[in-house]
């Protein structure tokens, strides 16, 4: 298997298991609960806060179930894109610190076009090994 594909794929799923189990379901930061509060406000405040968590920790299992397929990959990079900007419009503020959206969803992003360019390396190992 190649190196830079599993390592991409795990790479994501640690980011998005860790960011939904400490800041969400065990820590419940403040400003999960305050990006909660503003995006879903129809939800309660526990309900938002443990919903988002469980769901980030799910996509994390989906991205190492579904190992091989593409489908997960496009849906962090849509994510990466659609929460930066909403956080960007939402709450600016958030930008200026040390640990912000812009430096996590980017992670996700790169990590996210390093999986899928190394992805056909994966398929031509596959099928070389099957001749």
């Amino acid at each position: 298997m190649n190196r830079v594909y599993f390592l991409s794929r795990l790479s994501l799923a640690v980011i998005f298991f860790y960011h939904g189990l400490i800041p969400k379901l065990m820590f419940g930061d403040s400003q999960e609960v305050e990006m909660n509060e503003k995006f879903m406000p129809w939800l309660g405040r526990e309900f938002a806060l443990v919903s988002s968590g469980l769901l980030e920790l799910a996509f994390a299992v989906v991205l190492l179930a579904w190992f091989r397929s593409r489908i997960p990959i496009y849906c962090v990079l849509v994510f990466a894109m659609v929460a930066t900007m909403a956080l960007l419009f939402g709450f600016p503020e958030y930008f200026t610190e040390a640990f912000n959206p812009f430096s996590i969803n980017f992670s996700l992003v790169m990590f996210a076009l390093i999986n899928l360019a190394s992805a056909h390396r994966v398929s031509e190992v596959d099928t070389s090994a099957r001749t």
